[in-house]
C-alpha cells in the first residue's frame, strides 16, 4: 500500500501529461526498476510516443522514443492486449482509459462495428471506433518480484492520472475560450448600443465596418447592398481607411443568378465561410486564407451582405468569429431598417405637413361644402361657409337641427337656401366630417328624366299595341287615342297620303268630307318639321276653326312615298314646354315606322297570297328537307302531280329519299349528301320518283342547301315532270329525222346538176354563181347532217366506220370547195397540207369535222381577213388547224361552244347565223377517234381550233 501510494502521489502531483510520465518514471526507478518507459498514443501520428527512463540517483537518464503503431512489436501487441504481457524481464502494461470489453484484443470475435477489424488491420481501423479506449503502453524492466502484483493497480492509476490531465487541459481551454468569447460579446454589445442610436443608415454601415476592422482586427470588411434584384457594391473599409463604392463600384450582382458567394449568401440568407481557393480567380487575390460572408437581415429580408477577411498575412477567419460577425450584422439590420424608418417617417412628416397645406387650399376651392367638427367646435371652408351663412369657425349649435342624420354618419337630402343638396356625414376617430353636395341640377334632370322615362314608356305601349295590329284603320285609332292621351289633347287627327291620294285614318271628332284650308296638316307636311300653335286664328287654319281649336301640336311623318301627319287639338290656349316640342320628332319617327310597318305587312300578306297561290299552281314540286332528310314543307302541286296529300309530312315523319325509285335511290342519296357538304351550291340530277300509285315518274331535280338561311332553314329540293320534255323529245327527233329524210332528195338534185353546170363552158359570172350554189347546197347539206347526228347522239346511236386514209387529198379537195367562199367573201385562205401518214379514221366524218371548222372560220371573218389551214404529223399524232382573224371568242364563252346548241354571245349581237350544232358534233366525232379539239381564243385577236388524232386510232392493234 505504501508503494502504490508512492506511484499515486507521483502520478497526481502534475496534470501535464508529460511530468505525469517523468514522475512516474522516475518513482519506478526508485523502486528498484531497472528500465522504465510509458508509451502514450498519439491519434494524429497514429504512434505511440514515449519517454524511457533507466538508472538511479546520477545516473537516472530519460529520452523519447516514437513507435509507429502499424508496425509489429512487443509495445504493439501490449498497446491491443486485454492484460498484462512479459516479454524475457521486461513488463507490458496496457493503459486504458475506460473498459469497453477490449473489444480490440480479439477483433475477430468481439468486433460487431463495419468494416469489422482483425488483427491485421486492428492498427488502422480500431483507433477510429469510438469504442477504443486505449491510451497507451506502461514498460518496465527488471521489476522487483514485490512490486509484480501491483503492475494491474499501477496501470489502472496510470490511466487515471493522464484522465485527470486531460480533464484539466479540457478545463483550461474551455476557460480560455470563455474569456475570450465574454470580451468579444462586450465589444459585441457596446457596438449593438452604438450603432441603434444611429439614424442614418449610412452611419450605421460605416460604423459597423469600422468596428469589424478596428475591434476584430479584420484586414478588410467590404458591405454590398441590395438594390432591388441586384447586389451593388456600397462600401469597403481596408487597413483603417474606408472607401464608398456607392454607384459606381465593379460589384454588382445578380441575385437570381449569380455564384458568386456575395449574391449565394444573400438568395440562401445564411452564412458563408469559405476557404481562398473556393473563391472565384478575380476575387482571390490578396485575400486571406478564408473569408465570411454574413446576410444583413431584418424581419427576414435580406438588407445586404458582409464580406470579412483577416489579409494575406493573416489567419483564417475562425467559426467563432462568424458567429460573433452574425450577431453584429442582426444588430445593424435592425438599425439600419429603424434609420430608413426614421428617415420615411421624416420625410412622410414634411410631406404630410405641406399635404395638409395643401389639402387646406383644395378645401376652399371645393364645389362642396365642407364641415370638420371636433367635439363641439371646427370649421367650414368656403362653400359651407355660402350654404350655411356662417364664418370659417363653427359650432354644433349653429347647424341647422336637420343635419343631425348626417352627423350620426347618414345620409339625407334637403333644401338650404333655395336649392337642393345630397349631404353625407362621417366619422373619422374623433372628427366628424359633412359634404354638401349641390344637386339642384340634378334633381331638376332626375325630374325630366323620370318624365322622358314616362314619355317613351308610352311610345314603347304605342309601338307594341301597334305590333298586334295589322289593320291599318284599326292602328290609326290606337295610334291617335294613344297620343291624345300622353299629350292631354282634347282632340286628334291621323292623315296619311300616298300618290296624291289624302285619306283619314283616323279622327276623334266628325269631319267636313272636304278638309278645309289652309289647315296645319297641309303646312307641316310641306315643312316636313313638327309644329306647335299655341294661339290659333282662323287664319292659321280653317280646320281649327271649324272644330273650336285654341291651341295644336301637329306631327308630320314620312316614310319612302308614304307619308302623313297627326293633329292633337286643345281647346284652350296652352303653352308649350321646349322638351315637349322636342318629344315631338321622337313622336314622327316611331309614326313613320308603325304606319310603314303596317303597310309592309299588308304588302307582306298579300305577296305571301300570292306565292301560296303560285305554289298550289306550279308544275313542280319543291321540298324543303332537314339535315336528316325529314320533309319540313311541300308545296300544293304535290297533290296533283305525285297524288300525295301535302300536309301528310306533319302528322308523321318523311324521309324523302323512301319516294325516290329503288334503283335511283344511290344517285338521290349522294345528291343529297353533295347539298349538305356544300352549302349555297345548286346541284341537278335526273332520277325517277314514285306516284302515290306506284308509277315512276322521271324527274329534273334541282337542289340548293340553304340550312344557313334563317329564312328557310333547309334543304331545298325542286322536281320537275321530265315526261313532257321526254315526249317532245322523242317528237322532235321524229320530226327532225322526217324533215332531214326530205331535205336530202331534193339537195341532192340541186348538187348533181350543180356539178353538171359546172363541166359546162360557161361564162365567168355564172361559173361563180354555180360555186356559190354548190358552196350554198354543200352547208345547207351539212346542216342538215348536223341535225341528223345530233339525234344520233342523243339516241346512243352515233357511230364511226374507221378504215386507213391518207386524209391529204381529202383536205384539199375541201379546202378547193372552200375557194369560192374565200372569193366571194374577200378573204385570203391560205392552205399548207403537207405528205401525212396512213391515219385509222372515218374519211367522211374528219371532212365534216374539217368543215364545220372552216364554214365557222369564214363567217366569222371580215372581208380583207385571213383563214387558215394547216395540216402536220408528229411523232405520236396528227394536227389539223383552222385559224383565223376574225372577232375571237370571250373567255367567259369558251367553256359553252362545245355544248348543243352553244353559241358565243359576240356571234348573235353580230347577227352570224348558225345552229349552235357543228362543234358540239366535231367535238363527238373527234372524241370518237380517240382525240381532242382545242381552241386558242382571245376577243379582238381571232381564233384558233386545233384537232389532234392519234397516229393510232383506239381500235387499232397497234
Amino acid at each position: 500500500m505504501e508503494v502504490l501510494a508512492r506511484f499515486q502521489r507521483a502520478l497526481l502531483k502534475d496534470l501535464e501529461p508529460t511530468q505525469i510520465l517523468r514522475n512516474l518514471l522516475e518513482v519506478a526507478t526508485d523502486e528498484g526498476v531497472e528500465r522504465a518507459a510509458l508509451f502514450l498514443f498519439q491519434p494524429k501520428t497514429r504512434e505511440l510516443v514515449g519517454e524511457v527512463a533507466s538508472g538511479r540517483g546520477r545516473h537516472y537518464t530519460v529520452s523519447a522514443l516514437a513507435l509507429p503503431l502499424y508496425q509489429a512489436g512487443p509495445v504493439q501487441e501490449a498497446f491491443f492486449s486485454e492484460g498484462p504481457l512479459k516479454v524475457k524481464e521486461e513488463w507490458l502494461l496496457p493503459v486504458v482509459g475506460e473498459e469497453e470489453g477490449f473489444c480490440w484484443s480479439d477483433p475477430e470475435r468481439r468486433c460487431v462495428a463495419r468494416p469489422r477489424a482483425t488483427r491485421a488491420t486492428r492498427a488502422t481501423l480500431c483507433p477510429s471506433c469510438p469504442r477504443f479506449a486505449a491510451k497507451g503502453v506502461l514498460s518496465l524492466e527488471g521489476v522487483p518480484g514485490r512490486l509484480v502484483p501491483l503492475l494491474p493497480l499501477l496501470a489502472q492509476l496510470t490511466a487515471l492520472a493522464l484522465k485527470n490531465g486531460e480533464l484539466m487541459a479540457e478545463r483550461n481551454q474551455a476557460l480560455s475560450r470563455l474569456s475570450r468569447h465574454a470580451e468579444a460579446l462586450s465589444q459585441v454589445t457596446a457596438l449593438a448600443r452604438e450603432v441603434a442610436r444611429l439614424l442614418e443608415p449610412e452611419a450605421v454601415l460605416e460604423t459597423l465596418a469600422r468596428a469589424l476592422a478596428e475591434r476584430f482586427g479584420f484586414y478588410r470588411v467590404t458591405v454590398a447592398l441590395v438594390r432591388g434584384e441586384v447586389l451593388e457594391g456600397y462600401l469597403t473599409v481596408k487597413e483603417g481607411r474606408a472607401y464608398w463604392t456607392e454607384g459606381r463600384s465593379r460589384l454588382r450582382l445578380s441575385l437570381a443568378s449569380s455564384p458568386d458567394p456575395l449574391a449565394r449568401a444573400a438568395r440562401g440568407k445564411v452564412s458563408l465561410l469559405l476557404p481562398k481557393e473556393a473563391l472565384p480567380p478575380g476575387v482571390a487575390q490578396d485575400m486571406g486564407p478564408s473569408v465570411a460572408f454574413v446576410p444583413v437581415l431584418a424581419e427576414d429580408r435580406v438588407l445586404g451582405v458582409l464580406a470579412m477577411d483577416y489579409g494575406p498575412a493573416g489567419g483564417p477567419v475562425r467559426d467563432e468569429d462568424l458567429r460573433y460577425v452574425e450577431l453584429l450584422a442582426q444588430a445593424a439590420g435592425v438599425a439600419y431598417r429603424n434609420a430608413e424608418l426614421f428617415r420615411e417617417k421624416k420625410a412622410l412628416s414634411l410631406a404630410l405637413a405641406a399635404e395638409r397645406e395643401r389639402l387646406s387650399q383644395i378645401l376652399e376651392e371645393l364645389p362642396d361644402g365642407v364641415v370638420v367638427l371636433f367635439g363641439e367646435r371646427g370649421f367650414a371652408n368656403g362653400k359651407a361657409r355660402e350654404v350655411l351663412s356662417s364664418g370659417p369657425e363653427v359650432a354644433l349649435e349653429d347647424l341647422p337641427a336637420a343635419l343631425a342624420p348626417a352627423l350620426e354618419g347618414g345620409r339625407l337630402e334637403l333644401a338650404l337656401g333655395g336649392n337642393a343638396y345630397s349631404v353625407r356625414g362621417r366619422k373619422v376617430g374623433e372628427a366628424r366630417i359633412l359634404v354638401l353636395h349641390d344637386i339642384t341640377e340634378r334633381t331638376r334632370m332626375e325630374r325630366a328624366l323620370r318624365e322622358q322615362a314616362a314619355f317613351t314608356q308610352a311610345l314603347v305601349d304605342l309601338a307594341q299595341e301597334a305590333l298586334k295590329e295589322r289593320d291599318l284603320k284599326a292602328l290609326g285609332r290606337a295610334i291617335v287615342e294613344r297620343l291624345r292621351a300622353s299629350f292631354a289633347a282634347d282632340e286628334g287627327l291621323l292623315l296619311s297620303e300616298e300618290g296624291g291620294r289624302t285619306e283619314v285614318l283616323f279622327a276623334t271628332c266628325a269631319l267636313p268630307q272636304d278638309l278645309p284650308r289652309p289647315n296645319l296638316l297641309e303646312r307641316a307636311l310641306n315643312q316636313e318639321a313638327p309644329l306647335g300653335m299655341e294661339a290659333l286664328k282662323p287664319e292659321d287654319c280653317a280646320l281649327a276653326g271649324a272644330l273650336g281649336l285654341k291651341g295644336a301640336l301637329v306631327v308630320p311623318f314620312r316614310a319612302g312615298s308614304f307619308r302623313g301627319a297627326l293633329l292633337l287639338g286643345y281647346r284652350r290656349e296652352r303653352r308649350f314646354s321646349e322638351r315637349l316640342l322636342a318629344r315631338l320628332g321622337q313622336v314622327g319617327t316611331l309614326l313613320a315606322l308603325i304606319l310603314e310597318k303596317a303597310r309592309f305587312l299588308a304588302l307582306l300578306e298579300a305577296e305571301e297570297a300570292k306565292l301560296k297561290a303560285l305554289l298550289e299552281h306550279s308544275q313542280d314540286v319543291v321540298y324543303v328537307l332537314d339535315r336528316e332528310g325529314l320533309v319540313r314543307f311541300v308545296s300544293q302541286s304535290v297533290r296533283h302531280i305525285l297524288g300525295y296529300d301535302p300536309e301528310g309530312y306533319k302528322r308523321a315523319p318523311i324521309r324523302a329519299l323512301e319516294f325516290v325509285h329503288p334503283e335511283d335511290r344511290p344517285r338521290a342519296e349522294a345528291l343529297f349528301q353533295e347539298l349538305l357538304a356544300q352549302p349555297g351550291v345548286v346541284r341537278v340530277a335526273e332520277f325517277r320518283v314514285l306516284h302515290a300509285d306506284g308509277t315512276p315518274i322521271p324527274v329534273s331535280a334541282w337542289g340548293q342547301n340553304l340550312l344557313h338561311e334563317p329564312r328557310v332553314g333547309g334543304v331545298v329540293v325542286t322536281l320537275r315532270d321530265l315526261r313532257p320534255h321526254l315526249e317532245a323529245e322523242r317528237v322532235k327527233g321524229e320530226f327532225i329525222a322526217a324533215v332531214s329524210h326530205e331535205l336530202r332528195t331534193p339537195l341532192a338534185v340541186i348538187m348533181g346538176l350543180a356539178e353538171l353546170l359546172r363541166e359546162e363552158a360557161l361564162p365567168p359570172f355564172a361559173k361563180e354563181y354555180v360555186e356559190l350554189i354548190l358552196e350554198s347546197a354543200f352547208r345547207l347539206k351539212t346542216m342538215v347532217d348536223n341535225l341528223l347526228d345530233t339525234s344520233r347522239l342523243e339516241a346512243g346511236r352515233f357511230e364511226v366506220a374507221k378504215r386507213p386514209v391518207n386524209l391529204r387529198p381529202l383536205l384539199l379537195e375541201l379546202a378547193k370547195s372552200f375557194g369560192g367562199v374565200a372569193r366571194l367573201s374577200g378573204v385570203e385562205f391560205l392552205v399548207d397540207v403537207g405528205e401525212l401518214p396512213l391515219l385509222e379514221a372515218d374519211p367522211d366524218r374528219m371532212v365534216q369535222v374539217v368543215g364545220n371548222l372552216l364554214s365557222n372560220a369564214f363567217k366569222f371573218t371580215p372581208p380583207g381577213g385571213r383563214v387558215s389551214l394547216r395540216a402536220y404529223a408528229t411523232e405520236e399524232a396528227l394536227a389539223l388547224e383552222v385559224a383565223d382573224t376574225g372577232p375571237g371568242i370571250p373567255e367567259e364563252d369558251l367553256p359553252k361552244l362545245f355544248q348543243r346548241f352553244g353559241r358565243a354571245e359576240n356571234a348573235r349581237a353580230r347577227g352570224v347565223s348558225g345552229t349552235g350544232l357543228g362543234l358540239y358534233i366535231s367535238k363527238h366525232i373527234v372524241e370518237a377517234h380517240g382525240g381532242r379539239i382545242e381552241v386558242e381564243s382571245e376577243e379582238g385577236q381571232g381564233s384558233l381550233f386545233r384537232v389532234i388524232l392519234p397516229l393510232y386510232g383506239q381500235d387499232s392493234p397497234g
